[in-house]
């Protein structure tokens, strides 16, 4: 096997159900200088850790590690570690790429340019750009019965220096950030990855990925846009949090908000605080509909236990945010107004919502 240049890392746990296809489309990749690391999460369906082992010893391409239960994050964790080439690219197991995805991105990384460019004796680990530079396509959301494009909010193309520093005054805050938090569907460079590990916390289960790529973000000395490439396929399940109940999602919240702070605080984002003022109401949006979700049938006095408290309810009335969905806007007005009929009225349009997305 030649050096590989991309090390593709897919952390596993008991999705026997759909891992073939994702390994698959890794497998078809038009690029063939990349490993690939399965990373077994201690799965218990007694099935993908023997997919995973089968599929290794049929193409040396592929590695598996097989580790204790810790968890997603722990899981791709490990794998970059291990990784050897100088890009790692993330595939969560349920999720598929298109089989030019990885030839596509790499394509705009500085490396290539270094490898195309006759006249240049810059080494790669010499390369200013090319240590911390960050390559990002857009996405597909697949659905039963829906597919649906989503594009970066930066506008495509390539942002070092000053450009870059003016995306990052807007990172968080917002109803659609510039560009998604998720560690999927980019190349990064290993080494920016692993130097801000020291970030994530494996108890936060909420927008968990925010937590390694807001500091590899900050970090970056380039960023590229691909324009097209919706090269990433995510699969929405039914058992996605978006759709389920999870009773300790405020407490994650306000974990998630402290590790935010300590990144921007120490990144030197001179407006860090007050993005992530902004981040903490936009994402009492989730809460709320996390709330109106719940079986139980003491809606109103849950919603109004949250937003009638002191501290939330002071954030709420006083951080300015800007709202322009419909959804948001009622789920603004419920929170701003948590009174029984408001709560009712919400929850009942997201019902309605929730059927008909999942019929």
């Amino acid at each position: 096997m030649s050096t590989p240049k991309v090390s593709i890392i897919i952390p596993v746990y008991n999705t026997a159900k759909y891992l073939e296809n994702c390994i698959k489309s890794v497998l078809e990749q038009t690029m063939p200088e990349i490993e690939i690391i399965l990373v077994d999460d201690g799965s218990t369906d007694n099935v993908s850790p023997k997919m995973c082992d089968d599929y290794a010893a049929k193409d040396n391409r592929i590695r598996v590690i097989h580790k204790e239960n810790g968890g997603l994050m722990s899981a791709w964790i490990r794998g970059t570690r291990e990784a050897c080439s100088p890009y790692v690219c993330y595939v969560d197991s349920d999720d598929w790429i298109d089989a030019d995805m990885v030839e596509s991105l790499y394509k705009h990384t500085r490396l290539y340019q270094l490898e195309n460019d006759k006249n240049s004796s810059t080494e790669y680990a010499e390369d200013f750009f090319a240590a911390a530079e960050i390559i990002s396509s857009n996405y597909i959301v697949e659905k039963a019965g829906e597919r649906r494009k989503e594009t970066q909010a930066q506008a495509p193309g390539e942002y070092v220096d000053k450009e870059l520093d003016l995306i990052r005054s807007n990172f968080l805050g917002n109803e659609v950030r510039p560009v998604t938090m998720s560690r999927c569907m980019k190349l990064i460079t290993r080494q920016l990855v692993l130097g801000n590990i020291k970030y994530c916390n494996e108890k936060i289960k909420m927008a968990e990925d925010v937590n390694i790529m807001l500091p590899c973000l900050c970090d970056c000395r380039r960023l590229v846009i691909v324009e097209g490439g919706y090269f990433y396929h995510y699969r929405l399940v039914g058992d996605s949090i978006v759709h389920g109940y999870d009773k300790n999602l405020l407490n994650n919240l306000n974990l998630t908000d402290t590790t935010y702070r300590k990144i921007m605080q120490e990144k030197g984002i001179f407006n860090g605080q007050e993005q992530l003022d902004r981040e903490y109401v936009i994402m009492l949006f989730v809460v709320l509909k996390n709330e109106l979700r719940c079986p139980d049938k003491d809606t109103v006095k849950r919603v109004r236990n949250i937003f009638l408290r002191e501290d939330i309810r002071k954030k709420v009335l006083e951080t300015k945010i800007t709202v322009s969905s419909k959804a948001n806007k009622l789920l603004y007005m419920c929170m701003k107004n948590p009174n029984a009929l408001m709560i009712g009225i919400t929850k009942a349009i997201l019902h309605v919502y929730d059927v008909k997305t999942n019929s």
